[in-house]
């Protein structure tokens, strides 16, 4: 008979004796490792919330002593009462502004990054500066703080009394064109005064600087013959001084400070509604700040606003500060100057430099 390997029998399965008890401990372990989970998780989002833990810093893109540091200063002791934390001021000066912005966006957009900002470095640096590698809408309006009108400034040598006397002197055949300083190609002044020129038909001649002081300077000097400024820091000390003069208010009323001084309003100017400017100064951030770190530091900016510190500062320039507004209001605010401050650019045919 041929040879048959034995019959492998089958193994019995494997059993465990149930035992209630060992059951139970696995369930207190795997219930006790669950709720440790959502402890962490609790308080991980807890952390999240628990906004600032830490101190908040304020870019201001001029040098301390200007007026755009003077207001940030001035709301700092409000701002940190409201937050909890201090609120630190740093200066970093440059490039019209564009240096201080940069700095904000290489920063995460947790609200712990603020910026004093105004259309100079917020909207038109970027249009006028090459290296200014962003755009208006990276950053998000959060509160404005006050609003300065421009006054239209002249060396006390010009022989006119009025930019209507000025304008329709400069369009005479044969005359010779009107030089006006700014601070800087592409700076706010830079942009208002060529549109002028455009609206009116005025013959103008841009001459910038590298800042106000050396402009101002030069004004003094009788080396040019305007320049378009609000009244602010030593503009102010100069118009009370009488080392230069006041032409008009590019406003629809007349500032309590520069009385004897006409509005725009007040002119026979062909289109004098589109010559009315003013340059606002407002706390912003860079975009994607969550939405309840925005509405905390509304409240701490809006405190800082209606303080007295802010009263003082803003008194000498007869300019008041801008009512409370909301997060929405602010960037329906913000989203009206990119678009005024954009058309303006192409209008003048504006290029980066």
């Amino acid at each position: 008979m041929p040879h048959r390997p034995p019959v492998q029998q089958p193994r019995a399965a494997l059993t465990i004796p149930h035992s209630p008890k060992a059951t139970g401990k696995r369930l207190e372990r795997v219930l006790a490792v669950a709720f440790m989970a959502i402890s962490m998780v609790g308080g991980a989002a807890q952390a999240q919330e628990a906004f600032p833990s830490k101190p908040v810093t304020m870019i201001v893109a001029f040098p301390p002593g200007g007026p755009a540091d003077v207001l940030a200063r001035a709301m700092q002791r409000s701002m940190a009462k409201v937050l909890g934390q201090p609120v630190i001021i740093e200066n970093l000066p440059g490039a019209l502004g564009a240096l201080a912005v940069q700095r904000l966006l290489s920063r995460p957009a947790d609200g712990y990054t603020l910026i004093m900002g105004s259309p100079n470095e917020a909207i038109l640096a970027p249009l006028s500066n090459a290296s200014a590698k962003y755009k208006p809408e990276d950053l998000d309006l959060i509160a404005p703080i006050s609003s300065h009108p421009l006054v239209v400034m002249a060396r006390t040598g010009l022989p006119f009394a009025s930019l209507e006397e000025l304008i329709a002197a400069s369009k005479k055949p044969g005359s010779q064109s009107v030089t006006f300083g700014s601070p800087g190609h592409g700076s706010m002044y830079h942009i208002v005064s060529e549109y002028m020129a455009q609206t009116t038909g005025a013959k103008l001649l841009h001459v910038p600087y590298k800042g106000a002081t050396p402009m101002m300077q030069d004004l003094m000097g009788q080396q040019i013959d305007i320049t378009i400024l609000p009244n602010l820091g030593s503009s102010t000390q100069l118009l009370e001084n009488h080392k230069i003069k006041a032409l008009n208010i590019l406003d629809n009323k007349r500032m309590r400070t520069l009385a004897d001084v006409p509005a725009i309003s007040e002119t026979r100017i062909n289109h004098k509604e589109e010559l009315v400017h003013s340059i606002w100064l407002a706390v912003m951030t860079k975009t994607g700040v969550p939405a309840d770190r925005a509405r905390l530091l509304l409240e701490a900016s809006q405190q800082g606003i209606q303080s007295p510190e802010i009263a003082k500062v803003l008194e000498p320039s007869g300019s008041s500060p801008m009512g409370p507004q909301s997060l929405p209001v602010s960037a329906k605010f913000y989203a009206s100057e990119i678009d005024k401050f954009k058309k303006m650019a192409r209008s003048i045919k504006l290029t980066p430099q």
